[in-house]
């Protein structure tokens, strides 16, 4: 190059340097340093190796050539990357940090939010779980390598993977078991040759031996008290006090003694019980109730005298002077009924009882009480309650502030009444003289007075509860009441 051409260059160069404004050029350019700008505006950047810079897009032939390529934040203290790495994947070794309200997504589907998993996330590898609110497991579970939950059998196994029974614990070499092996039938106890103790208070109250014994109470420690409260039933029992009888329990007198005041005798708690024999007449004399089994009986010389429910046919006479409800009743003489009732033998019928007069009958019978006239119940000679073909009284009608009392829900012409209601009526009534009907609009047929009230059987909404009459007439005049409206 000639000394005008590097003296137009270095003219160039400081021009350059001190410009201010625009430059344009066409064609190559090269720099030898660094070149320092505000704002640098390319279409196109490529490498030192080569490689093309779009836009913010690496581009290379293979995945090779781009590998490593990113982006670098360089400052005084360190650095951060964030670069392609070969398999398709971005690596960096600072954080991601997204705002709280934010998630990380997979194909547009969170996947992790701040404090929730997404729910496409249904398998993990977690070793460690915080404290957990609520646990739902449809398969086997193991926790601890300890306890087993069997979902197939529906069983649990504690030290054991494999639970024979719905509660299966292997313990000190003892295989226990809860649960049922026979239907309707609960098991507990072990399914080794062990024994089966029930423990209070640290110490053995109930032991069942793996031969079948069972001992209550410990051995070393005592404390064995077997209360029953009910019934023992046993092929043989053995004390330390035993007494062994093969002979029936004998009472002989002597010479100075008599049978008389000999027998059983309980003492300890109480009174002294007694079953003995005493004289005058001969008899065995309790101070207890006797009391005999289902469908046993007392006998008189070999005869039924007294069942549970039956006096024997020999029992003939008797001094009693209340009987409950009688099935039957067969009288072969004249009954006399103390107090007002005396009939024949031929007025007593099976099924009911007649009474006549001659012109008027009256028969009580097992369903009802029937009249062939009229019919009235009085107090002191006053019909309360009077029926005849015409009509039916309830109450006094000579003192009508005589008060009538009904206990229960009332109804008038309905069959079947709600029984929630105490009072139910089919059809318009009166109150203080008043007629209260109903109806879907204002009456517009019959006679009606002032003051007579329409219920509305059809409200609805800018409707009315119901009208009353202000004008007496058929049908009257009428006006709405209650404005049906929201509150």
């Amino acid at each position: 190059m000639s000394q005008i051409q590097n003296s137009i260059l270095e003219l160039l160069t400081e021009a350059l340097a001190n410009s201010q404004g625009s430059f344009v050029h066409t064609g190559d350019y090269t720099v030898n340093g660094t070149i320092t700008a505000e704002t640098i505006n390319v279409k196109h950047l490529t490498t030192e190796s080569g490689n093309a810079f779009n836009v913010g897009n690496w581009a290379g032939n293979t995945e090779s050539d781009i590998n490593g390529k990113g982006f670098n934040w360089t400052w005084a203290e360190g650095n951060t990357r964030l670069m392609y790495r070969t398999g398709r994947r971005l690596w960096t070794d600072g954080r991601f940090d997204v705002d709280i309200s934010s998630s990380y997504n997979i194909d547009d589907v969170p996947v992790l939010y701040a404090n929730t998993l997404g729910g496409t996330i249904t398998t993990s590898s977690l070793t460690k779980v915080g404290t957990l609110q609520n646990l739902a497991v449809s398969g086997d579970t193991v926790l601890g390598e300890f306890a087993f939950f069997n979902s197939s059998f529906n069983r649990i196994g504690l030290g054991t993977e494999e639970p024979s029974a719905a509660i299966n614990i292997i313990d000190g070499g003892v295989d226990i078991i809860l649960g049922s092996r026979i239907q309707h039938v609960a098991t507990f106890g072990t399914d080794s040759n062990h024994d089966l103790s029930i423990v209070t208070d640290g110490l053995s109250r109930i032991t069942v031996k793996n031969n079948g014994a069972v001992n209550i109470g410990d051995p070393t420690n005592g404390g064995g008290i077997l209360n029953v409260y009910g019934v023992i039933n046993a092929t043989s029992i053995q004390t330390d006090n035993r007494i062994e009888r093969s002979h029936p329990l004998q009472f002989t007198a002597s010479k100075d003694t008599s049978i008389y005041g000999l027998g059983m005798i309980w003492t300890g708690t109480g009174s002294t019980r007694q079953l003995i024999m005493l004289g005058g007449p001969d008899r065995l004399y309790t101070t207890e109730s006797i009391d005999i089994g289902e469908n046993q009986c007392y006998y008189l010389n070999g005869v039924m005298a007294l069942g549970s429910n039956t006096l024997g046919p020999s029992i003939t006479n008797s001094s009693i002077t209340k009987l409950g409800a009688l099935q039957n009743l067969n009288v072969t003489g004249p009954a006399e009924f103390v107090g007002g009732i005396d009939a024949t033998q031929s007025a007593i019928k099976a099924q009911s009882i007649s009474f006549s007069n001659g012109t008027h009958a009256v028969t009580i019978g097992a369903t009802g009480v029937n009249s062939t006239n009229n019919f009235a119940v009085k107090v002191q000679e006053t019909d309360i309650i009077y029926g005849d073909s015409q009509q039916i009284n309830i109450g006094d009608k000579t003192l009508q502030s005589r008060p009538v009392k009904v206990f229960g829900p009332l109804s008038v012409n309905i069959n079947n009444p709600d029984p929630t209601l105490q009072f139910s009526v089919r059809g318009d009534v009166s109150i203080g003289g008043k007629r209260f009907t109903s109806g879907a609009t204002q009456p517009i047929s019959g006679m009606f007075e002032v003051g007579d009230i329409c219920w509305n059987s059809e409200p609805r909404p800018t409707s009315y509860i119901g009208w009353v009459c202000v004008v007496a007439g058929t049908p009257g005049q009428w006006f709405g009441f209650g404005l049906i409206g929201n509150q």
